[in-house]
């Protein structure tokens, strides 16, 4: 069996694993070799290696700089999958309301684009900015983000680069981003 308690050096073989000694009784049964074969070839094992290879939490997390429109800003952390008003509502910026149905489509290449028939963002309350050299790193906007921002923003509040804040979704690749809130719409009624 496997040490607990007294170390005898004369009685145990060892194997190593990730720096660590792992000591099997080798008295016992002529055990003390198998023990160590069994140890090595786990380490070895495609599943041990993909293991050491998993994303760290630096990895996965994007920094997202929050600029409101007094002049307020923060640097708040998002995880890469989340989307801004994700990020937005689980550090407690208000960034209006929003209802999001299943995903209209996904893009999986340039030439492909799969129809998903989902309902997508249902409210344009939560109408960001993202200046244009983050917005090239950004898929375009759909069609019903655009009738959403022409709906219920005025025409003079939405540019080029206005976007519903549920549909930015992070990558690693918008680590640092900047994200402008413009002066909301009153949505008392929702």
């Amino acid at each position: 069996g496997c040490i607990s308690g007294a170390f005898r050096p004369s009685a145990y073989s060892g194997a190593k694993l990730g720096g660590t000694t792992l000591y099997s009784d080798a008295g016992a049964k002529g055990q003390g070799n198998m023990f160590a074969r069994t140890i090595k070839r786990a380490v070895r094992s495609p599943a041990a290696r993909s293991f050491s290879a998993a994303p760290s939490v630096a990895d996965i997390t994007v920094k997202v700089n929050f600029i409101e429109a007094e002049g307020y800003r923060a640097t708040l952390p998002g995880r890469v999958g989340q989307t801004l008003y994700e990020v937005a509502s689980m550090h407690g910026i208000d960034i209006g309301y929003q209802i999001m149905g299943d995903p209209i489509n996904k893009i999986h290449s340039e030439r492909w684009t799969e129809d998903l028939f989902g309902e997508g963002p249902q409210l344009g309350h939560d109408h960001v900015m993202i200046p244009k050299e983050w917005m090239a790193k950004l898929p375009p906007r759909l069609e019903q983000e655009v009738s959403l921002l022409e709906t219920l923003w005025d025409e003079d509040e939405i540019t080029d680069v206005s976007r519903l804040a549920c549909m930015v979704t992070l990558t690693k690749e918008l680590d640092g981003i900047t994200v402008y809130l413009p002066d909301r719409v009153p949505d008392d009624g929702c």
